[in-house]
């Protein structure tokens, strides 16, 4: 028998390499190796711990000694501090906790638990139901700074926390909450002390009567405003208002005739609502003077969509998004009416003379004549970003019209002011047709006075089965003048119709 280390070692014997049936002594002897082998594990066993522990020492002092010439401890107290209030910040961080929070940081070394106890803003932001020792160290911590505070009021722990920070209703700068039946209630002692509010979010659930606690709000300039029906009465300071999100239409309607200084509508709609807001006699036709921004999304089987594009007229809008649902309707549930795009255009139309951006978004079937003769009516438009629908696409939308009045070179061209331009969806198109298009907005003809070049361009081509591909199109020479080309995911490579 061999060994691999001197001090661990018997002769070698020919019983383990021969295949006969020992002798007497041999026996023997291979009995007396066994219990040599057993004896000797533990010894091994102890050297090689040693040996471990002896390795951990090592990496410990190697990694010690990393820690110690690490650039991060070069960084100033101040770049950390904005690198800490990025991570305590963080959208997925939803509720404070000694693992995501200032806590977590403190724990990692005496600097950072300086930097962090001197950093008032690291606890200003408070989610969800943090414990209330953990919730009396925010309010310490963050000195007078204002609050931006996440609560869901239907849940039970959430109560100690709000009745701590009551208190210090003054500092509240920023509110999220999920109210229940009685939060009016609760919230009224605060309703003339929100000094500092400058944006309120509400979901309202099941909460029934008149919600007022933030009706005396000087700073208070942003809302949104979800679950809200008929059934409640909601009081804001409205002429202060100067953006809101909300996923009602028949709300969006009230706030356009009370926010007279409202300058951004965000209006989701994509989740059907089977409830109206407010029995309240509206004005037949709300004409707001002052809205800029609209951005819409909604759901193709939303009955209220024709009818709230032809209620508004926005003369000072600059941007407007609509952006449909792509999901397929189910017909089980609801059959979806019919879009007008004679609505749309007609909005479009009243409301186009100073827009600058128009965004549709998976548009359903949209008569491009139509579309066409919004054109004539926007001759501010710098940014055009058309995403035709599944509805478009089956019904393969020929974009060499769109195009034809896009070119600079044929009388009667549209959107001389036209920057960006991005198309996507597209099913039937000439090469030719986009090729014109673009030629004619990078090389301007001084007859055409006014004319802007166009400086982006994207696409994303959906190529109908059963069509070959090809190389990328003639037009990406103009890359080498400055057009900027984005190719959509779904172009893959070009294919010429």
């Amino acid at each position: 028998m061999g060994s691999t280390s001197a001090g661990f070692s018997l002769p070698p014997s020919k019983l383990i390499t021969e295949n006969h049936a020992p002798t007497i002594s041999e026996a023997a002897y291979s009995r007396d190796a066994i219990c040599f082998a057993e004896k000797t594990i533990p010894l091994v066993q102890a050297m090689i711990d040693d040996l471990e522990k002896r390795k951990a020492e090592l990496l410990d002092l190697a990694s010690a000694h990393k820690v110690a010439i690490s650039p991060l401890r070069t960084f100033p107290s101040e770049l950390l501090a904005k690198i800490f209030m990025e991570f305590v910040t963080m959208e997925r961080r939803q509720t404070p906790s000694r693992n995501y929070s200032p806590f977590m940081l403190m724990g990692i070394c005496s600097r950072w638990r300086k930097i962090v106890l001197d950093t008032p803003r690291l606890w200003t932001r408070i989610l969800g139901a943090p414990p209330a020792p953990m919730i009396n160290s925010w309010i310490t911590q963050s000195k007078e700074l204002p609050f931006d505070l996440g609560l869901d009021l239907n849940m039970s722990n959430s109560h100690p926390v709000l009745e701590a920070l009551i208190p210090h209703a003054h500092r509240w700068g920023h509110i999220n909450f999920s109210l229940r039946p009685n939060s009016p209630y609760v919230l009224a002692c605060v309703r003339t002390r929100l000094h500092s509010l400058k944006s309120l979010a509400l979901s309202f659930g099941d909460t029934t009567g008149t919600v007022d606690f933030c009706e005396v709000a000087p700073q208070l300039t942003e809302i949104g405003l979800g679950e809200i029906y008929e059934r409640v009465i909601i009081k804001l300071p409205w002429e202060q208002l100067r953006a809101c999100t909300l996923d009602n239409s028949g709300l969006a309607l009230y706030v356009l005739q009370h926010a007279k200084n409202l300058q951004t509508l965000n209006l989701d709609m994509s989740r059907l609502s089977e409830t109206p807001w407010l029995s309240t006699p509206r004005d037949p036709h709300s004409c707001h003077m002052g809205l800029d921004t609209l951005v819409t999304y909604w759901s193709r089987a939303d009955p209220n969509l024709n009818s709230f594009f032809s209620s508004i007229t926005l003369p000072s809008l600059q941007t407007l998004e609509v952006c449909f649902d792509s999901a397929e309707v189910d017909s089980n549930i609801r059959s979806p009416p019919e879009f007008a795009p004679a609505v749309m255009s007609g909005f479009i139309q009243r409301s186009a003379k100073h827009l600058h951006t128009l965004a549709l978004i998976e548009i359903p079937v949209f008569p491009l004549d139509e579309l066409i003769m919004c054109f004539a009516f926007t001759p501010s438009l710098v940014t055009l970003d058309i995403h035709f629908g599944s509805e478009s696409r089956s019904d393969e939308v020929n974009l060499d019209e769109l195009l034809h009045a896009l070119n600079v070179n044929i009388p009667g061209y549209a959107l001389p002011r036209l920057r960006s331009l991005s198309l996507e969806g597209m099913s039937i198109f000439s090469e030719e047709a986009l090729d014109g298009v673009i030629a004619s907005r990078r090389d301007i003809n001084p007859k055409n006075d006014g004319v802007t070049l166009l400086e982006h361009l994207t696409l994303e081509c959906l190529v109908p089965q059963g069509q070959s591909t090809s190389q990328l199109p003639r037009f990406h020479r103009f890359v080498s003048g400055g057009l900027n080309i984005t190719y959509g995911e779904d172009w893959g490579v070009y294919n010429s119709i």
